[in-house]
């Protein structure tokens, strides 16, 4: 057995993945990840108002609650873990470290000034377990690596350092890919930089048999003939060839050689069966053209109509993004050298089928899948912790150009004729007649035979010794009574997610890694008497989620 351990996390927006590390020989030991967020929300902006208005400590508590569970699942001598790192976001690193975030859920200096909100340094870090209730050992050192930019995170840090693009001459494009998608267009060094909420549908969420990429997840699917082949993530995250069915009635045309059933579909696979259905006919945005209206893949799961309005407003988020950093920087698409595609979703979907969708540029031509940058930087770090003070001369040394997407007039303009094309099938040529007249250039021709490299097997190239194991139950209970109920239920009826239960004295029972948070509140809304007030609610210590 090893004498010291080390452990690497990235707390991303949709979950969180984890590994264990032997620190004498930097080893995986093991891999955990969860297959949803402990705070309520489809989207970080979510997560940031429930630590606003519900309060920081209960959104810290519910953080660490997760992250020492998905430690015990590790399965290593928690009192022989001496070294810890965790990347993500600005929000989520905030929410570890338990510091001020309301910097970050008002626009610009003057709100913030308003507020009487003094913005903490984002700076790197070395804390102990006890500052933050981390249930290791308590001499362990925590790495908390830097912000670039208060609102450019250790997560877009990751994704520049490991592509490398910030020691290249050219221009760049990278994105994390996720609900909150942190995209950077990078040139000779300078950096452009915006988050665009592109909604859950890209990491599989609000998708009505969407999952995140995990075992027994659809991510991608190809043609054969008109037949649809399933493509599955098995117990090892690794790609299987699947049933090969008729989209038009599910019926299965060649059965799959593997035990690999399918669970639901994921981000990767969304966008590829958006892509293929175009291209086949099977979709006419905003209509799926078979006898129930379903997109029937492997094992029941489908794509409804619904759920492509989502995946199309989630796509318009990215290229209007991609068009808003290119206005910015006073650059046309067509002048990029090279696309890199980071995290999860950016790994296992077709690339190509993200060109043809617009989720990367139609003309990128150079294209480089290259994994989870957040967790590989965060393992960088325990492995080798000098790394945290070379990491701060690099943040410190960027040039960055941060756009606020909510407050940019370019951006919303653009993401106006994104929504006209997703759910008023406004054809693409008038889409590019706009976009002249707004002086915004014109859409790039679609590259036909782009250069696509996949640096790895899987997003985690090694799951260790061990192997993967996964948090399917990782949220806490949130509970309230409010005054005047009449206990009528409506709000437990009205709950798409079946976060919410009800006892005999009305109190109300919050699921919070299966509660939509402010994105829904539909229980608030639905209520006759007007009573329930969602900001109310308050975490239960120790309370497991599973109880529901």
């Amino acid at each position: 057995m090893a004498d010291e351990y080390a452990i690497a996390m990235d707390i991303g927006t949709s979950g969180i993945r984890a590994q264990a590390i032997n620190v004498e020989d930097n080893s995986t030991i093991s891999t955990t990840v969860t297959l949803r967020h402990p705070i309520p929300g489809a989207n970080v902006m979510d997560h940031l108002n429930f630590a606003v208005n519900v309060g920081r400590d209960a959104a810290h508590k519910l953080i660490m609650e997760a992250v020492n569970k998905v430690v015990d699942q590790l399965g290593v001598d928690k009192s022989k873990i001496t070294r810890f790192s965790v990347c993500g976001n600005p929000i989520q690193l905030s929410l570890f470290q338990d510091i001020e975030i309301r910097d970050l859920a008002f626009w610009g200096t003057n709100a913030v000034e308003r507020m009487n909100v003094t913005p903490p340094k984002r700076n790197s870090q070395i804390l102990k377990p006890g500052d933050i209730g981390l249930d290791i050992n308590p001499d362990a050192d925590v790495y908390i690596p830097p912000a670039i930019k208060h609102e450019i995170g250790a997560d877009a840090l990751a994704m520049l350092v490991k592509s490398d693009v910030i020691n290249k001459e050219g221009i760049y494009l990278v994105s994390d890919f996720g609900t909150n998608a942190e995209i950077a267009l990078v040139i000779d060094g300078e950096i452009y930089s915006c988050s665009a909420a592109a909604g859950p549908a890209m990491e599989g969420q609000a998708v009505e048999c969407g999952m995140l990429a995990s075992p027994g997840a659809i991510s991608d699917v190809s043609a054969e003939g008109m037949d649809w082949r399933n493509k599955v993530l098995n117990n090892d995250l690794k790609v299987d060839e699947c049933d090969l069915v008729d989209v038009h009635d599910g019926s299965v045309k060649e059965a799959r050689t593997v035990d690999t059933p399918a669970k639901g579909i994921t981000g990767t696979g969304v966008i590829s069966s958006y892509s293929l259905g175009t291209e086949l006919n099977v979709i006419s945005i905003p209509d799926i053209k078979t006898p129930n209206n379903k997109i029937n893949l492997q094992d029941g799961v489908y794509l409804s109509e619904n759920d492509l309005t989502e995946i199309g407003k989630a796509l318009g988020a990215f290229r209007a993004a991609h068009i808003t950093l290119c206005v910015e920087a006073e650059i046309d698409l067509e002048d990029i050298d090279a696309v890199y595609m980071a995290g999860a979703s950016g790994f296992y979907v077709d690339a190509v089928k993200s060109l043809t969708v617009g989720q990367i540029p139609a003309c990128s031509w150079d294209i480089y899948q290259i994994g989870n940058t957040s967790l590989s930087m965060a393992r960088d770090i325990v492995e080798n912790p000098d790394l945290l003070d070379e990491l701060q001369e690099i943040a410190d040394s960027m040039r960055g150009n941060h756009i606020t997407l909510a407050t940019s007039h370019v951006f919303e303009q653009i993401y106006g004729l994104e929504l006209a094309v997703c759910e008023q099938n406004m054809p693409l040529w008038k889409y590019d007649e706009w976009l002249e007249t707004y002086g915004y250039g014109n859409l790039p021709e679609t590259e036909e035979d782009p250069e696509v490299h996949k640096l790895f097997e899987s997003d985690i190239p090694d799951l260790g010794e061990n192997g993967l194991s996964i948090i399917e139950e990782v949220g806490t209970m949130l509970e309230t009574k409010f005054d005047d109920c009449i206990g009528c239920q409506k709000c437990v009826n009205e709950c798409p997610e079946d976060a919410l239960t009800m006892d005999d004295d009305n109190t109300v029972h919050i699921r919070s890694d299966y509660c939509n948070g402010s994105a829904c509140l539909r229980c608030e809304r639905i209520c006759p008497e007007k009573v329930f007030i969602y900001d109310n609610v308050f975490y239960t210590e120790g309370s497991n989620a599973s109880k529901l």
